[in-house]
């Protein structure tokens, strides 16, 4: 299981998101002069006379509007930010994650696989990011352990990752935020689907391990591939151990969003409690590990710098918003959404919505841009359909994790298939069906939380 990089192969490429979010900008500017302007008068959709178009120009001057709209929403990212660059500048998490699996590791595949893949779930629910690409050679090096092919390794890591960020309760946020929803409302029902989905997600994953194990010419991958391979000895895994400041680090980063709800939703203290508490548990987490002032403020700042680009692309979405309000067209784009909907009641609706959302996350692979795209439309969507808004925040959790797992333009995806040495095809052969067995796990989910009006 070489972890060589894949040579890059030449090809369409999706232009980087600076690029992309100034094209959708200007198409949709463009969609002004092509659209019927229209508007929702008491419900009912009626055209209107006159076209209000906005011009490419003036589309991007409403940028500065999108980001002074955007204030709120960048202002808690940035805290975001700055306190989970903190947290994971400790390696607390990775430290306790390299001491599970050390536990793990001859309690034999019926508990190292569940174990290790759940360990990931709750990895990609609660701490998403970038970072899970340095935890790919973890996954394989107990694939190689177990005899079994980088496809398990990868299933391990990277598909259960995916998993875990369905029904993400952080990821809910910044949807919730756009859409006008109090942050972390809806925490318990999301948990509860994270665990549904998790746990039915791992029978899939244990079987083909199993099957492997047994048989390795029923893998994905061409036998010669991986089996020669395995006839060196298997690197031990070294021991680990956690320390005091990992663990107490660990359950500050676990009570953080319980924290949050109770003092956004609970005592009400807004938004602004948010931040606070976020600045705060970053400078206590700093004073565990001993960080000096200069440590902890120059790794808050690394943080808060890796989200200024995502404030920007939330602007420039939100000018986006302005420049369909101002053309009179996001009603038209609105109802012509709601048309093969309205008929099908509130809970299939939200799965129709997630639909919208999947095809959508194939082209806009940025989570941020796509809320920010995506949330004008669908809140109009839900109140024109009689959906709650926090069943539109879900259904859109959905639509973009959904197809993550399998997107060829997701640099963690495609990064993590090069470190495995895995061809996109055969990714794809062996994915592809647990992804629509899991989409139907969802959109089942969506239509009883409908039923038991999730609000």
């Amino acid at each position: 299981m070489s972890t060589a990089a894949v040579p890059k192969k030449k090809g369409f490429k999706i232009p980087h998101l600076f690029f992309l979010i100034l094209f959708i900008l200007i198409f949709m500017s463009l969609m002004t002069y092509v659209i019927p302007p229209g508007v929702f008068e008491e419900g009912v959709f009626t055209y209107l006379p006159e076209r209000t178009p906005v011009n490419p120009w003036k589309a991007m001057m409403l940028i500065l509007d999108g980001m002074k709209n955007s204030g709120q929403i960048v202002g808690l990212l940035l805290a975001a930010g700055g306190y989970t660059s903190v947290v994971l500048s400790t390696k607390s998490i990775d430290k306790m994650i390299d001491f599970a699996i050390y536990k793990l590791q001859d309690k034999g595949m019926s508990v190292l696989v569940p174990g290790v893949f759940l360990l990931y779930c709750f990895i990609g629910c609660f701490a998403g990011g970038d970072q899970i690409i340095a935890m790919v050679p973890i996954g394989l090096m107990f694939a190689k352990k177990m005899r079994l092919d980088p496809v398990c390794g990868l299933a391990l890591v990277l598909f259960a990752y995916h998993i875990g960020g369905l029904s993400s309760p952080n990821y809910a946020m910044q949807p919730q935020l756009l859409m006008d929803v109090p942050v972390y409302s809806g925490f318990g029902p999301r948990v509860v689907c994270f665990i549904i989905i998790s746990l039915l997600s791992l029978p899939p994953v244990l079987s083909y391990c199993k099957k492997v194990a047994a048989d390795p010419t029923k893998s994905v991958l061409p036998v010669e591939d991986w089996v020669p391979e395995l006839d060196t000895k298997a690197d031990a895994v070294e021991e680990k151990t956690v320390s005091t400041q990992d663990i107490l680090t660990v359950i500050i980063f676990l009570l953080q969003p319980i924290l949050a709800l109770t003092l956004v939703t609970g005592m009400k203290l807004g938004n602004g409690a948010l931040v606070a508490l976020q600045i705060i548990l970053a400078i206590v987490i700093g004073l565990i590990h001993k960080y000096d002032m200069d440590k902890t403020g120059k790794t808050f700042a690394q943080g808060t710098a890796m989200m200024a680009f995502v404030g920007y692309i939330i602007g420039c979405a939100s000018a986006m918003s302005l420049v369909m309000s101002q053309g009179q067209i996001i009603a038209t784009i609105v109802n012509f959404f709601c048309i093969p909907l309205k008929n099908l009641g509130s809970g299939l609706a939200s799965v129709g919505i997630s639909m919208v959302c999947t095809i959508v996350n194939m082209i806009v692979p940025s989570a941020s841009a796509k809320a920010a795209i995506l949330c004008p439309i669908i809140k109009p969507m839900c109140e024109n359909l009689g959906i709650t808004l926090q069943m539109g925040v879900q259904a859109l959790g959905y639509g973009d994790k959904l197809t993550n797992i399998i997107s060829p333009v997701l640099g963690t995806t495609v990064a993590a298939l090069g470190l495995a040495n895995i061809p996109y095809d055969k990714w794809f052969k062996w994915v592809a069906p647990k992804i629509a067995y899991i989409a139907v796990i969802c959109w089942a989910s969506l239509y009883v939380l409908s039923m038991l009006g999730f609000a």
